[in-house]
């Protein structure tokens, strides 16, 4: 009996070491062969994706891994238009002339997608296009969810919009790699006041954000450390938005509101002197000419003891309303 209870443990120790948790909802793990059978022929052999750009191509690769996992089977990678069933990825544009036959809408909503059936060459196809690239990765997504959850996929005509055009999240990490109220562990960012040298899991984090149709991510804490903001910094930030960029997610920066003194070196930070709204510009073109893609700027004022207009009282005139605090 010992032996038994003893070799029970070790593999349930084996199995619990496998499964960490790390792939979260994206598991793909396989299905039962109950639920394999429906997708036996409803799911194509084939991929073949239109257009060149890193999104989508995760899209691509993220439908080849999906079905690998799930289904067990691999999908052969075409770029012509299909002579067997296939599931043909690529923006509204992109597949028009490809697909003359194939009706498809006049337009969609930015980052909305459409999953359809269709005839093509007389053959039946999975379409997944959308107005732009991602778009078609939000509906890669939207197709493997349906499988994983097990719901048919054989006769799809079905089209999502965003509710909303941001979707951001808001990271409190600090340059140091600690996390304020952080309970997950380190930053997967920064470490000892530096971006880390190995990005992998920041690029893992995007792929989880992207399935959910997050589009931004401001990695740094609202309370900001000004060094975020120096030219010696905007190389290594641009390493991170590197490692978001092939998910369609943007890199969004929490910056601090005392950053024209504490940065620029001016004798104010006040919103309305020409000269730090000058400063703000121009630190703004430097960034964007680091970061072309930059989803834009978290900023936190007048809270909890942080630089702004009120708690300051560097400013004479009443502030604009836009400018105080609650």
């Amino acid at each position: 009996m010992r032996t038994i209870l003893f070799a029970s443990l070790i593999l349930t120790a084996a199995g619990l070491h496998a499964e960490t948790g790390y792939d979260a909802w994206l598991r793909y793990a396989q299905l039962n062969p109950p639920a394999l059978a429906q997708y036996r022929n409803a799911m194509p052999a084939v991929v073949a994706a239109y257009g060149d750009s890193e999104v989508l191509d995760s899209a691509r690769q993220e439908l080849i891994r999906g079905v690998r996992g799930m289904l067990g089977r691999t999908l052969r990678v075409e770029s012509s238009p299909p002579h067997e069933g296939a599931v043909v990825l690529g923006t509204l544009g992109a597949l028009r002339p490809v697909l003359p036959k194939t009706s498809l809408p006049g337009s969609l909503p930015e980052d909305a997608y459409l999953l359809k059936t269709a005839a093509i060459n007389g053959i039946r196809c999975i379409v997944v296009t959308a107005g732009n690239d991602h778009g078609v990765l939000y509906g890669t997504f939207a197709l493997l969810r349906k499988i994983a959850l097990g719901e048919p996929i054989r006769d799809l005509d079905e089209t999502q919009t965003p509710y909303a055009p941001v979707r951001w999240v808001n990271q409190w990490d600090n340059l140091n790699g600690t996390i304020e109220r952080g309970y997950g562990g380190r930053s997967i960012f920064f470490d000892d006041n530096n971006v880390r040298a190995d990005l992998s899991r920041a690029s893992d984090y995007a792929r989880l954000l992207a399935s959910l149709g997050i589009n931004g991510c401001a990695i740094n804490n609202v309370n900001a450390d000004p060094r975020i903001l120096t030219p010696e910094f905007l190389p290594q930030l641009a390493r991170i938005a590197a490692a978001f960029r092939p998910w369609g997610v943007r890199l969004v920066l929490s910056v601090d509101f005392g950053s024209p003194k504490t940065v620029g070196g001016l004798d104010t930070f006040d919103p309305l002197n020409t000269h730090v709204a000058d400063w703000w510009k121009k630190k703004a073109d430097e960034i964007y000419r680091a970061i072309p893609d930059l989803g834009g700027f978290v900023m936190k004022a007048d809270s909890e003891g942080r630089a702004g207009p009120r708690l300051t009282a560097e400013r004479t005139p009443t502030p604009p309303m836009w400018w105080r605090a609650p």
